[in-house]
């Protein structure tokens, strides 16, 4: 893999802070849309006892997401663990001025939905969705909670003593934000 690849972030790499903190993809980041793909709570990870986002095929959703320049590195691999490289054509990806380069999306070797013991910890969910709102604002938000599944398993909420590591610190007021529309979704009564 050489200097031009791209990754398609669709989790906590749309938060430039998460991205830019604890991975240092510190390039540009260009909204990109990739038809066929759905997320879902469906990652865990045993070593940090959560789940997280991946990703089912799905003909009738698009992904919003980012792209951004990615060295993949031993560090971005652990990073992505659990997940497979997957190559993108630039001709699927919906952008203006694409950057010439290879595409990767990550894409998770299997589907577990969260239990007691991997929750889907409120402080991933908060990352990921204030980098939706930050690449493509309220419209983004609300796509990005409209297309996930699986909001109904074990989900806690761990604001106060957060155990996802590459976090993104909220304000009151961005958190007032998100639980406002997650309650407008419907779904902020999953939460535990």
């Amino acid at each position: 893999m050489t200097a031009t690849d791209y990754m398609i972030g669709y989790g906590s790499i749309l938060s430039r802070h998460s991205r830019e903190t604890y991975s240092d993809m510190t390039g540009p980041a260009l909204k990109v849309a990739l038809p066929g793909w759905r997320r879902a709570w469906s990652v865990r990870y045993r070593d940090e006892a959560a789940t997280y986002l991946g990703l089912v095929e799905d003909v009738t959703s698009t992904l919003d997401a980012v792209l951004v320049p990615v060295e993949i590195n031993p560090d971005m691999r652990h990073r992505e663990r659990g997940y497979v490289w997957t190559p993108v054509e630039r001709s699927s990806l919906d952008a203006a001025d694409l950057p010439a380069g290879k595409f990767w999306i990550v894409v998770n070797t299997e589907h577990e939905t969260a239990d007691a013991d991997h929750p889907v910890p409120q402080s991933y969910v908060d990352t990921c969705l204030i980098g939706a709102f930050e690449t493509g604002g309220e419209a983004m938000l609300r796509a990005f909670i409209a297309g996930t599944d699986h909001w109904d398993q074990a989900w806690s909420n761990d604001r106060a003593q957060p155990v996802y590591p590459r976090l993104t610190p909220l304000s009151v007021d961005q958190r007032e934000m998100i639980d406002d529309h997650l309650r407008d979704a419907g779904l902020l009564k999953y939460r535990r």
